[in-house]
């Protein structure tokens, strides 16, 4: 087992303690907001049986055992006439929800799954392993962003891909664009944080020094599933740490009594029959690897 210290030891902590089971507990709400902007990062991929695939930042699995199924030319329903060979590793810094991706991997079926606990800034795996690296919002939490593409570029072979979503400012996603404009009305908010993932010049400036050609950074914004009603909606909102902190900041519970009604009434002018859908936008980020290619190196959409 790789040992996940030495270079992110904050976020290590982070994902193995409060962080971690957050999201564990979480886990279907997430996938129900993602559930439109990740068929965009696997258009992008373009996982072709017999493939190589490393999952960064795979949290629980989801998306690493749907790597592992198109790795193998298989659905979920369908298995492949002849094992093309395929694998997919899931690579992420917490034991909590690794244990819980083992878990769904070995209910979901597909033996090409792998996961290991460990941090792509010192390069856990052998060089030129993979043919694709991806990641569905699991990379904007490296201490260090160029050692960790750096790290990730020797992983993959010559002429291989990587594709990854991350999140575009909170400004342009409604899921936190609400509640902070509400804050915004009765508090001083913290100033945003020196996130270089929002800006896609930074990030085509970030791969092209990191060994990564051929970079693309698409805007992709879709509808959202927040919950199956505002009540549903404000359970959660109210638990998201973002909102114990600024409820902390106010520090007056009628005021915030006041903004999560403001919240609340957001929410409701977004309810349709199915739930409560606001927008999302990222960045979905496609490039290669530089030098000469010995495989075969697939595509983007």
């Amino acid at each position: 087992m790789a040992d996940a210290r030495p270079a992110n030891a904050k976020q290590a902590q982070r994902w193995n303690g409060a962080s971690g089971q957050y999201w564990i507990e979480h886990r279907e709400r997430h996938l129900a907001e993602h559930q439109h902007l990740v068929p965009h990062l696997f258009r992008a991929a373009g996982i072709s049986p017999g493939e190589r695939v490393l999952d960064v930042g795979c949290g629980c699995g989801t998306t690493t055992i749907e790597a592992a199924r198109a790795a193998r030319g298989t659905t979920e329903a369908s298995p492949p006439r002849r094992d093309p060979g395929g694998i997919a590793v899931g690579l992420d810094l917490s034991a909590p929800m690794l244990q819980v991706a083992r878990q769904l991997a070995a209910e979901a079926g597909p033996a090409n799954a792998r996961f290991v606990r460990g941090d792509a800034q010192a390069r856990p795996l052998r060089t030129d392993w993979c043919d694709a690296v991806i990641s569905s919002f699991g990379v904007m939490f490296f201490d260090n962003p160029a050692a960790a593409f750096t790290s990730l570029a020797a992983v993959v072979r010559a002429g291989g891909r990587l594709a990854f979503l991350c999140w575009q400012d909170d400004t342009e996603n409604e899921i936190f664009a609400i509640p902070l404009r509400a804050f915004a009305a009765h508090t001083q908010l913290p100033p945003p944080a020196d996130d270089l993932f929002v800006d896609p010049q930074r990030i085509r400036d970030l791969l092209s020094g990191t060994g990564w050609q051929d970079i693309r950074v698409a805007s992709v914004t879709e509808p959202a599933w927040l919950g199956s009603d505002v009540d549903d909606v404000m359970d959660y909102v109210r638990g998201m740490p973002m909102i114990r902190d600024l409820s902390t900041r106010i520090n007056d519970p009628a005021a915030t009594g006041r903004v999560l009604a403001a919240v609340a009434g957001e929410y409701a002018a977004r309810q349709s029959a199915d739930g409560v859908w606001v927008r999302a936008a990222a960045w979905l980020v496609t490039a290669h690897r530089g030098g000469r290619q010995t495989r075969s190196a697939g595509h983007f959409s």
